[in-house]
């Protein structure tokens, strides 16, 4: 009499047991429901961090950021895309096209990462390939680089009546920049149209003066 049977002993030490878990549950889940939903936040913050680091002397700590965008958040495309220019700059060529095809996969929309990869399939000799990216890349959004890139390749092929209206369609987008001035400058040159030639050049100089 008067001693506690093992059993019952046993029953209050896993009492305590799951009444201290419960508690513990009752205080970090609050804690682990705030730290996943600052998920994107948390992301959005890396991404940030590795796009101030885009420069040539830092592009591997850059995509050391994009690298743990990633990995709180899977699905984010601008840091695959991001990461990509990045791998791309460095001539990881293949690394920075995988990024594009992700990027394209998590976000059919993301109309640089078709010029991204038309960069790289024309500088592979893939002049074709790269037409098609650059014409997705305005199909999607016209923007300003995909029609220079894009100009740019057809003069590359000789085309250079195909060169025009996309340079054309650059300038009226950015009417401030220089090398497109001159990327149409030297086709109006080819096509015999000096006056046109001289009207550009003078364009160019104006704008990097500026």
């Amino acid at each position: 009499p008067g001693e506690e049977k093992p059993t019952t002993s046993r029953n209050r030490r896993l009492i305590a047991l799951v009444a201290a878990v419960v508690i513990l549950l009752a205080v970090a889940t609050p804690i682990i429901y705030s730290y996943i939903k600052a998920a994107p936040q948390r992301a959005e913050a890396k991404l940030q961090e590795g796009m101030r680091l885009m420069k040539p002397a830092s592009y591997e700590d850059a995509i050391t950021r994009f690298d743990r965008a990633i990995a709180i958040n899977p699905d984010m495309a601008q840091a695959y895309l991001d990461r990509g220019f990045a791998k791309r700059y460095l001539k990881q060529t293949d690394l920075a096209l995988a990024d594009f095809n992700r990027a394209i996969q998590l976000n059919p929309n993301l109309s640089a990462a078709y010029t991204a990869r038309g960069y790289i399939y024309r500088e592979r000799g893939d002049v074709q390939r790269a037409l098609a990216e650059f014409t997705r890349s305005i199909q999607v959004e016209p923007n300003v680089e995909a029609y220079y890139e894009r100009g740019q390749t057809y003069e590359s092929l000789g085309d250079h009546q195909k060169a025009i209206p996309d340079l054309d369609e650059a300038i009226a987008m950015m009417r401030d920049a220089p090398y497109i001035y001159r990327a149409r400058a030297l086709v109006k040159l080819k096509l015999g149209d000096t006056a046109g030639y001289q009207e550009d050049h003078a364009m160019a100089r104006k704008f990097e003066h500026y």
